[in-house]
């Protein structure tokens, strides 16, 4: 299924957005613009190795591409465009960085937990896209399928690096390892359910609540204790990347609805319509 979009101004575009996509095209921008100021690859989520031929150059191009196409989602004639570049740009990591690893060491929990979450940033980019060109097509269904599944290993991450986990939440808060235990079941449960089409909506948003909380709860922490620390604000601006990526899964749901609703409406004929107004 495909709605054709109106062409909308720059100001009108911006408050239409969905709080997930801008979220994501901000975290993306904010990233780039960090990694190009210190030539540097930054991301777990990209792990090239150190010592490959013009890494320095590498680094400055794939930054340049994630702050384009971050400015790029903000555009209306350019969004699309910056959606399906970043979703494929993103996509590359996993075939090109994290699957060898994934075949070289199969049994190495990290390796998929990397798949894992660069998959939720490629569902949210593609979503976006959809959302853009108006598509409620299969690719919609799949692309949640896919994020469900990828949120199996995150959610196991929690169980098999529990402690390392654990560590990450602010000393201040008690039951630090019981809350990393809840939050892995949390993720596979939500995954599972997402996948399987049991209460998705459901799933989907309370996902996208519990990564919105893990993010402020962990990362603006560490921000807070130590503001001069640049990864403190790269994990900070990814997690938040990924939180938007949820959010834009549970919108994804909300707007299947508003298209049936729109669909059984077109289907009514136009004298009950009045009627029914009278």
């Amino acid at each position: 299924m495909r709605l054709s979009l109106p062409p909308v101004g720059v100001t009108v575009y911006l408050r239409r957005l969905g709080p997930g996509h801008l979220l994501y095209a901000s975290c993306f921008i904010l990233i780039g613009a960090i990694s190009l100021s210190l030539h540097d690859f930054l991301l777990f989520q990209q792990p090239v190795p150190k010592g490959i031929p013009w890494r320095e150059t590498l680094a400055c191009i794939s930054a340049a591409l994630l702050l384009v196409a971050g400015i790029g989602l903000l555009v209306p004639k350019a969004a699309k465009a910056a959606a399906l570049a970043l979703t494929a740009f993103v996509a590359l990591w996993i075939v090109a960085l994290w699957l060898p690893q994934v075949a070289a060491h199969p049994l190495v929990e990290a390796n998929w937990l990397g798949v894992g979450e660069d998959l939720t940033l490629v569902v949210g980019g593609w979503l976006i896209y959809c959302t853009l060109s108006g598509r409620g097509d299969a690719t919609v269904r799949t692309a949640r399928i896919v994020f469900g599944l990828a949120l199996v290993p995150i959610g196991l991450s929690h169980f098999f690096y529990l402690q390392a986990a654990a560590n990450f939440i602010p000393a201040w808060m008690p039951w630090r390892v019981p809350l990393t235990l809840l939050a892995g079941a949390g993720h596979l449960a939500a995954g599972l359910a997402i996948a399987s089409g049991i209460v998705p909506r459901v799933a989907a948003t309370t996902e996208a609540g519990m990564e919105s909380l893990i993010t402020v709860i962990v990362w603006v922490s560490a921000v807070a204790a130590k503001p001069g620390d640049h990864m403190s604000w790269v994990n900070l601006l990814i997690s938040s990347a990924e939180t938007a990526a949820a959010w834009v899964v549970a919108a994804s749901y909300a707007r299947r609805l508003d298209l049936t609703r729109s669909s059984l409406t077109d289907a009514v004929p136009e004298h009950f319509r009045v009627a029914g107004k009278m």
